[in-house]
């Protein structure tokens, strides 16, 4: 029973997971800045989605082909939303490394699931 009772709540994971991503990538950037290495951004893109397609499949033993893509439209919207907020851009590059990084992550949680 009380298992039942959590698997109801597997989705909240990946809703505060989500919030995150927006609330970070709504925030300006503002002056120029350094990164560390070359495609660092691309890399934080990356991780950042491992950790959405991790949650995702652990949302639901079903509808996980939807959750797979519904991960991907995220990182879609999430590229469009930013190019409208100062001093970001919408990037191809980024959506590519987004969505490798949600089916990496889903991918790679399957194997405990």
């Amino acid at each position: 029973m009380e298992r039942l009772h959590l698997a109801r709540h597997r989705w909240i994971p990946t809703l505060v997971w989500a919030i995150l991503v927006l609330i970070v990538s709504s925030i300006p950037k503002l002056g120029v800045q350094t990164l560390p290495f070359p495609g660092c951004d691309k890399v934080a893109h990356f991780i950042e989605y491992v950790v959405l397609g991790m949650s995702l499949r652990y949302w639901s033993r079903s509808r996980r082909k939807a959750h797979l893509i519904g991960g991907i439209a995220f990182g879609l919207f999430d590229e469009i939303h930013q190019a409208y907020i100062p001093g970001r851009e919408a990037s191809p590059l980024d959506f590519a490394a987004d969505a490798a990084g949600v089916t990496f992550g889903y991918l790679f949680f399957r194997k405990w699931d």
